[in-house]
């Protein structure tokens, strides 16, 4: 159980995330798929999948969930087709043209004809409650699939007082002094960046396998870009590419810190437990170092 992005958010007063509430909650929201005539279905799945029943996991004081998302997938090609089949038959019929209107009322029909036939595909999305810190974090690549699961949290919990958690330094700002001057102990530049212009948007330079420390790359700094993206070494411990947005993409736990998390156990629930123990106890130390690298949490929101 190792997150591959991650975006965070702040819970700004306390509530009742306890286990037992949660589970309670979570279970009159749980996952049921699609009926025939359902676009999609969202709703929480057990974290272990078929290894238990629960919908919360709990490891050390840090509580795990996860969401369940399936969708039916109609091709938009294959419904225009089919539409324009059926309007041509219908002004051949009726000798005469057919409105907007009767368009919009056969794709609709259309469309609900193919829906009990339509394949269907499934995606999982896994957060975890940290309770000392008041955090909620999400393996999550955009901010729309974070959002999705933050709502229904909210419809499940009646109530989810969150914001993305961010920093009293500009992130763009920060990272930009980091390749400039230098980084703080811990967080190592590795070879990646994006660079952009704050006056003109479209102009972006994205570089990889580069050294960030060459002329060419000081250069753009020097004529005014900004690093809105930066691949970062933590400690050898985590490597991951930081946005400007304080969302953390593409991480990846070196080998040593994933060999810590190696049992001679092969029940899933354990070796489940050992990583999931692991990993959060790794990225609330790095969470903890971004902040202060950052200049500590904004609270004025």
């Amino acid at each position: 159980m190792w997150f591959k992005n991650l975006r965070i958010y702040r819970l700004t007063r306390k509530i009742d995330i306890s286990e037992p509430t949660l589970e309670e909650k979570l279970a009159e929201h749980a996952y049921q798929p699609c009926t025939n005539l359902d676009f999609s279905r969202y709703g929480w799945v057990p974290p272990l999948g078929k290894h238990s029943e629960l919908l919360t996991h709990s490891c050390h004081g840090y509580t795990m969930l996860c969401a369940r998302k399936q969708e039916k997938i109609l091709p938009p090609a294959a419904i225009n087709e089919m539409v324009e089949e059926k309007v041509l038959e219908l002004e051949a019929r009726q000798d005469r043209g057919v409105y907007r209107k009767e368009k919009r009322s056969i794709k609709e029909n259309v469309i609900h004809t193919l829906l009990p036939r339509a394949l269907t595909r499934s995606a999982s999305t896994y957060a975890y409650f940290a309770p000392q810190q008041q955090l909620l974090l999400i393996d999550a690549a955009s901010a729309t699939k974070a959002e999705e699961l933050l709502d229904y949290l909210r419809h499940t919990l009646g109530e989810l007082p969150v914001v993305p958690l961010t920093c009293h330094g500009d992130p763009a700002e920060v990272m930009t002094r980091w390749l400039k001057q230098h980084s703080p102990k811990g967080f190592e530049p590795d070879n990646e960046c994006e660079l952009r212009n704050p006056l003109e948007s479209n102009n972006t330079i994205r570089c990889r396998n580069q050294e960030l420390e060459s002329d060419e790359i000081m250069a753009h700094l020097k004529a005014g870009k900004r690093v809105i993206q930066l691949a970062i070494n933590w400690k050898d411990a985590i490597r991951f590419v930081m946005g400007e947005d304080f969302a953390l993409k593409r991480l990846r736990f070196e080998d040593a810190i994933q060999q810590e998390a190696v049992t001679d156990e092969d029940d899933f629930a354990t070796v489940f437990d050992q990583e999931f123990s692991v990993m959060t106890l790794q990225l609330s130390q790095l969470v903890t170092e971004l902040l202060e690298a950052f200049g500590g949490v904004e609270k004025d929101r």
